[in-house]
């Protein structure tokens, strides 16, 4: 257990301590953990089977994050607990978790740990807890292929997809820029993100109410889920293969250097330069997408869309959330592997504040909805007996 970093800055002093606002900041953070534990308590999220099942999920959490952080990849999996502790609990014991995984990650003497950085996200980390019992109990997880919400999460899957397509023709055009010291930026900025916003808004909504407007039972239902789910699997597959094997992603960073995750280690050749990388990767993501697309068209297997868009919307609240964490607090470099991401946004000529919350964009979707499968794959795996022990254990059936 490492807490020399809660040292207070002396004057002129920069490492080896903190000053004494951020001090504040997660004395904050630890009452909110017991303000937290107050208000699950009295829900009821608190059980026996709970409290059992927490700190299990928190040394997932810890154990997992910290290998990836060792290995610098630029993604998270450390709410994998937090997401599971959520869906089976309540909220506010997921967001417990999540808390209570920054706080203890922080002061351990593993990747990531021993020092504030990863405290300071403990409030995003609770958010995620929150928004797994949010999607928990509107059955994300036991939604059936003919169940007429589906439509709702097709919905939602166009006005993000407009959202998506709104934010790419503003950057392109007039640009979406943010300079914290000029006025007229910010409120330029903040007026086009509320116009891209009311733009999903409006196309989901529209949507929602004709083309996805589905009765129980429609056959329509499992053709709609069938080709969302090819055309998720094709996004996902697209950006995991760009993150890795793009001519500045991961694997370009293992090059055999003392300062690479794999020190010795040369794989930098498995990256692929642009335009063949790009052929490459689009094929084996359109390959995916179709065989994704007539998996799910079988059985029940297409209602695991409703799942990734529980995850798409957390990883979104997530990069919006640590953003301005990241970059007002730590400049965009927080020691993950993330931060290549950031650097490469920066080359681009964004600012440290569009550049994190382009790393978040790019990362937390793609992380909250590998999350979320995961979690909704040890659902399918406990028994029946076991999800039901817990308080809304009955919401997680997926039979």
């Amino acid at each position: 257990m490492n807490v020399d970093w809660l040292t207070i800055c002396a004057e002129g002093q920069t490492e080896g301590c903190i000053p004494a606002v951020q001090l504040i900041y997660l004395i904050a953070i630890v009452i909110g953990a017991v303000v937290l534990a107050l208000i699950a308590r009295r829900s009821r999220d608190l059980s026996t089977a709970t409290l059992a099942l927490m700190p299990v999920a928190i040394a997932i959490n810890v154990a997992v994050g910290a290998l990836i952080v060792a290995l610098r990849l630029p993604i998270y999996l450390d709410s994998i607990g937090t997401v599971l502790v959520g869906v089976l609990a309540g909220p506010w014991a997921g967001a417990l978790t999540g808390l209570l995984t920054n706080l203890i990650w922080s002061i351990l003497p593993v990747p990531g740990g021993a020092g504030p950085t990863i405290a300071f996200f403990a409030p995003v980390a609770a958010v995620i807890g929150l928004m797994a019992g949010f999607w928990s109990r509107r059955g994300v997880f036991q939604l059936r292929s003919d169940d007429e919400r589906a439509g709702g999460f097709l919905a939602l899957a166009a006005g993000f997809a407009a959202s998506l397509v709104a934010l790419l023709v503003v950057q392109s055009t007039v640009g979406l820029s943010f300079d914290a010291a000029d006025p007229d930026s910010q409120t330029r900025f903040v007026t086009l993100g509320i116009v891209i916003v009311v733009i999903g808004v409006a196309v989901a909504w529209i949507s929602n109410r004709t083309i996805f407007r589905l009765r129980p039972g429609e056959p329509r239902t499992l053709s709609y889920l069938a080709v969302a789910t090819g055309l998720t699997t094709a996004g996902i597959v697209f950006v995991l293969l760009r993150l890795l094997f793009s001519s500045d992603g991961y694997f370009s960073t293992l090059n055999g250097s003392p300062e690479s995750a794999l020190p010795g280690t040369d794989l930098s050749g498995l990256a692929l330069a642009d335009p063949l990388g790009l052929i490459i990767e689009a094929a084996v993501a359109i390959l995916a997408g179709i065989a994704a697309w007539r998996w799910a068209t079988r059985g029940n297997r297409a209602r695991l869309f409703p799942v990734w868009i529980g995850g798409l919307t957390t990883g979104l609240v997530a990069a919006a959330m640590s953003a301005p964490i990241s970059a007002g607090v730590f400049g965009g470099v927080t020691g993950s592997g993330t931060d290549a991401l950031v650097a490469l946004y920066r080359t681009l000529g964004l600012s440290v504040f569009q550049s994190a919350f382009a790393q978040g964009l790019t990362s937390d979707p793609l992380d909250k909805t590998i999350s979320y499968t995961v979690v909704y794959a040890i659902l399918l795996a406990l028994p029946v007996t076991v999800r039901t022990m817990f308080s809304r254990g009955e919401t997680t059936v997926t039979e």
